[in-house]
């Protein structure tokens, strides 16, 4: 049976010393796609991250890369990955350039393949303005585009990305995006956790929930978006909303209180903006509503129905 999974595992159990993070896991990330790893605070995204790069060992169950497994396989696969860790990974000191170098030639290049690979990476992740500038010069944007660049001088076939836009303003998320976007064109398959729905929902050709150390939803954006089979609501008022006017309202519209938080409330199910707008004005209430919104489900509103949480890092 031809395997297309750039990772599978199965059964994956992996322990701490005073609880187990997996406890038999099981997914899988299609070669050649983008495929983010979603989860709540503690869920386990970066100890996976860390199991693939062979930097955590696991109990029991198979990990496999490219049908490789990770225990088994350890040099080989470090050979084929990349992995940027939420923090960038160089040094101070050197140029753009010169860390690109470093790196390449410790992946065992030659030094003119090293040369080569120095200045492709700097092309490709738009790195010319400032790559002979010491890094110790760079932004936290530019640092991030140099990790990225320096995990790919070695062209990976699997690229593990571990909130790799965290801390970055919108123009340098924005531009992150950009070049991670175009890694599957040129190979490499890419596996990243992100506290951003936004994120995968831009970048992931498949999204992966994981729960309690279980994988509780996985697939496209757009089919985990229409397994909801709903429309959201979302409404903002001048003052808190109390749990009896949330109710309320939500019996009202003919829905179920998606979230409630402060002043904002989000109902989900099966109406149109008239039939909202006249339950709304209708409705007697102890507060004032300001705004108001109807708009298909989100990959926002699948996390919340799923773990009753938004995501965080």
């Amino acid at each position: 049976m031809n395997d297309h999974s750039a990772i599978r595992a199965q059964g994956l159990r992996i322990d701490y010393p005073k609880h187990s993070v997996f406890a038999g896991l099981d997914m899988t990330a299609s070669a050649g796609k983008i495929t983010a790893v979603l989860g709540r605070n503690g869920s386990g995204k970066t100890t996976l991250v860390r199991a693939l790069a062979t930097l955590q060992p696991y109990q029991a169950g198979s990990l496999r890369v490219f049908g490789h497994e990770v225990s088994e396989s350890a040099q080989l696969i470090r050979g084929i990955i990349g992995l940027a860790g939420q923090h960038a990974a160089v040094v101070p000191e050197l140029t753009g350039a010169e860390n690109l170098y470093m790196v390449a030639r410790l992946y065992g290049l030659p030094r003119r393949d090293a040369r080569l690979a120095t200045t492709k990476a700097i092309d490709e992740f738009a790195l010319t303005e400032f790559a002979d500038r010491r890094v110790a010069t760079y932004s936290g944007g530019q640092r991030r585009r140099l990790d990225l660049g320096a995990t790919f001088v070695n062209r990976p076939s699997l690229l593990l990305l571990d909130e790799p836009t965290t801390g970055l303003d919108p123009h340098s998320r924005n531009s992150l995006w950009d070049a991670i976007r175009a890694l599957p064109t040129q190979g490499t398959s890419v596996l990243l956790t992100t506290q951003y729905l936004e994120e995968a929902q831009t970048l992931a050709d498949e999204v992966v929930i994981i729960e309690d150390g279980c994988v509780i939803r996985a697939g496209s954006p757009q089919d985990l978006r229409q397994t909801m089979a709903s429309t959201t609501l979302r409404l903002v008022t001048d003052t808190a909303l109390t749990h009896e006017d949330a109710d309320m309202l939500a019996a009202r519209i003919g829905g179920e209180v998606g979230h409630s938080k402060g002043n904002t409330l989000t109902v989900t199910g099966q109406f149109d903006l008239d039939s909202a707008h006249r339950a709304i004005t209708d409705q007697a209430l102890s507060t004032q509503i300001t705004e108001f919104s109807v708009s298909p489900p989100t990959l926002d509103d699948v996390f919340l129905s799923l773990t009753g949480s938004e995501a965080r890092p």
